[in-house]
């Protein structure tokens, strides 16, 4: 804020965009709304990610990993284009979301054991 950037909009989870316009003519971007509507579609566990960052496969490891001690199947999902990831991805952080039973699980790399936690509390 001090650099002159605007809040331009917020998206569940806290996140933020920030803006600093070059030109008041250029349509200002804002995040998608349908954030909910957007994890609703994977019912089964599935690991959403794009390869931009080195501990994707390590954090999608942990995943399969916690899963397969709960008898979980996992579904990845790797987003091949930007067009993708700009209309799946359940919240602006494209790299790396897990979705179980339609609600987001996390979008960082957790441990083995913290998946196993996180998994448990969205089985019924």
């Amino acid at each position: 804020m001090k650099n002159n950037f605007t809040l331009m909009d917020t998206a569940p989870y806290g996140f933020e965009l920030l803006v600093h316009p070059f030109e008041t003519s250029t349509a200002q971007p804002v995040f998608p709304k349908n954030w909910e509507e957007r994890a609703n579609q994977f019912k089964k566990l599935t690991i959403l990610r794009s390869f931009q960052c080195p501990y994707v496969e390590v954090a999608t490891q942990n995943i399969i990993e916690g899963a397969n001690t709960l008898g979980l199947e996992v579904k990845v999902i790797d987003f091949k284009s930007k067009e993708e990831l700009m209309e799946q991805s359940p919240t602006p952080y494209g790299i790396f979301s897990v979705v179980f039973k339609g609600k987001l699980v996390t979008f960082h790399r957790l441990t083995v054991h913290s998946v196993i936690k996180k998994l448990k509390e969205h089985l019924d």
